[in-house]
């Protein structure tokens, strides 16, 4: 039986997984330091051992201590390379998986525009509030498991809750799981709370998000209505079974890190909606949108984000927004790191005092 060669962890793929016999075999050299040759080969199984030996060395947990003398290696010293082999394959299969969702994305489009449904086209154009009104009361009237409801811009009018409530009543009352999302800005609103809470009873399920909703209605996974942009009460009917798919799927990551409407109001929840909305705030900031975009994408008003944006120069000692910009980005107050009392909505800092550095705050020194 030869000598196993010892080998880096580049020299082929490391192990998914370590098998209880490599596991025992590193315990024994490390509990009872190195172990000479002879005393492996003179084992029963010394196939099996040569075997586990060599995936041992190939992962950098065992190296040779002399000659035909074996040790157990620090795992830290090789869980950084081994690690990030896999970090890099992971990385690469999400690049992948963006890739390949593109394509379909596209190719949908591509089939899209031949393909025919048993209810109508897979994409349809409306520009006329009734016929889009017709549409949504037959589509929703033979709806049967679920409807998602994506709702930005704030606070629903009162007309339109009327108008909801009914409709929404009845498809609860008949089984069907509804399920909507507004933005934050909608829980400080009494009509709409009481309209979720009404809801509620019934079955119905209401969350809020801070931004990023798309307007969108998703019945029965089967068709998706999307407001045109250009025509005020128009809409895209979109029967595309992957098309729709895409935006239930899309619904359901904004659902997941959504909070429920009719949570309690403690001050720290209260507190970290603020401190969402200011953070989301800063972004669109540092993007160089003006305060109505901003709060428009919000669902808030201008007044509301032009405070927001007083309070957060405040904070920083800033005296201009393009000083709160460069501050924001100096202190990495928007990276994904940050601790959340470090984050622009808990930062106080005194005017003319200088902040500490990115670099300062990170290694742990004082402010």
């Amino acid at each position: 039986m030869e000598l196993p060669i010892q080998r880096s962890p580049e020299d082929r793929d490391p192990p998914t997984e370590l098998k209880p016999a490599e596991i025992d075999l590193y315990r024994e050299f490390a509990e009872q330091g190195p172990l000479r040759l002879e005393q492996l080969m003179s084992r029963p199984d010394r196939s099996s051992v040569v075997r586990i030996l060599d995936t041992l060395m190939a992962a950098g947990l065992v190296r040779q201590a002399g000659t035909n003398r074996f040790a157990a290696a620090n795992p830290t010293d090789v869980s950084g390379k081994l690690l990030k082999r896999w970090e890099d394959r992971l990385q690469g299969a999400q690049l992948d998986l963006l890739r390949m969702r593109g394509q379909l994305a596209e190719l949908a489009l591509i089939h899209a525009t031949q393909q025919r449904t048993l209810h109508g086209p897979p994409l349809e154009r409306i520009e006329s509030p009734a016929e889009v009104d017709r549409i949504l009361d037959l589509a929703v009237g033979e709806c049967s498991v679920e409807v998602l409801s994506a709702q930005p811009g704030g606070p629903r009018p009162a007309q339109e809750l009327k108008g909801a409530h009914e409709r929404d009543r009845d498809l609860l009352q008949r089984g069907v799981r509804l399920r909507t999302l507004y933005q934050h800005s909608a829980r400080f609103d009494p009509p709409t709370v009481r309209y979720a809470a009404e809801m509620a009873e019934l079955g119905g399920e209401v969350r809020t998000v801070t931004s990023g909703l798309p307007r969108c209605l998703v019945l029965d996974r089967t068709l998706l209505v999307v407001p045109l942009q250009d025509a005020p009460g128009g809409a895209l009917i979109v029967r595309s079974p992957d098309l729709v798919d895409f935006a239930a799927e899309t619904f359901e990551v904004l659902w997941t890190g959504g909070e429920v409407i009719n949570k309690a109001r403690e001050k720290v929840f209260i507190q970290d909606i603020a401190d969402q909305t200011k953070r989301s705030i800063l972004q669109h900031l540092l993007q160089g949108e003006d305060d109505r975009a901003t709060a428009r994408a919000l669902g808030i008003s201008v007044r509301t984000c032009q405070r927001h944006v007083s309070d957060m120069m405040r904070r920083l000692g800033a005296t201009s927004r393009l000083q709160l910009g460069y501050l924001v980005d100096r202190h990495g107050l928007l990276d994904a790191e940050t601790p959340d009392s470090e984050r622009a909505g808990a930062v106080v800092i005194a005017p003319g005092a200088t902040p500490p550095t990115r670099s300062h705050r990170r290694s742990g020194e004082p402010t």
